[in-house]
């Protein structure tokens, strides 16, 4: 996933460190099961400790599949000292094509590709923790 982020909002200095909100305001997804766009509409709230200044970030955003489905994407973690961050990665979403995102387990590596004057692009390379990709089962008994 490629992810473009512009400057950040603001920092502000609150009772666990600094919080930065910086808007996600556009990308691209490619992958076995899942392609599409990150949408205009989400943000990483991360939160950095002035005493070792590791960012923990945390995001929200919205991600459409190229087939339309609404997918929202939750991201969580820790800068490492390379400059790489590793994330947790939770998705939600009600479209019974992709309603097996909500089980899954995923983890992530974000590293910034390119810098420019207002904001710059992140690669985020996502894994699914499982043997497969399974279908989610439905209450009724049937599968997506």
């Amino acid at each position: 996933m490629q992810v473009n982020c512009k400057a950040g909002l603001y920092d502000d200095a609150v009772p666990h460190g600094i919080r930065t909100a910086i808007p996600i305001v556009e990308g691209e997804f490619r992958g076995p099961r899942l392609n599409g766009r990150v949408i205009n509409l989400g943000a990483d709230w991360g939160l950095t400790d002035p005493r070792t200044n590791i960012f923990s970030a945390d995001t929200r955003y919205q991600i459409q599949t190229y087939d339309g489905a609404w997918i929202y994407v939750r991201t969580s973690g820790a800068s490492q000292p390379g400059g790489e961050s590793h994330l947790r990665v939770v998705f939600e979403t009600g479209d019974r094509r992709y309603y097996w995102l909500n089980s899954v387990v995923s983890v992530a590596v974000l590293n910034s590709v390119l810098d420019y004057e207002g904001g710059y692009w992140l690669q985020i390379d996502v894994w699914n923790l499982g043997k497969e990709w399974t279908e989610t089962p439905w209450v009724n008994g049937t599968t997506a």
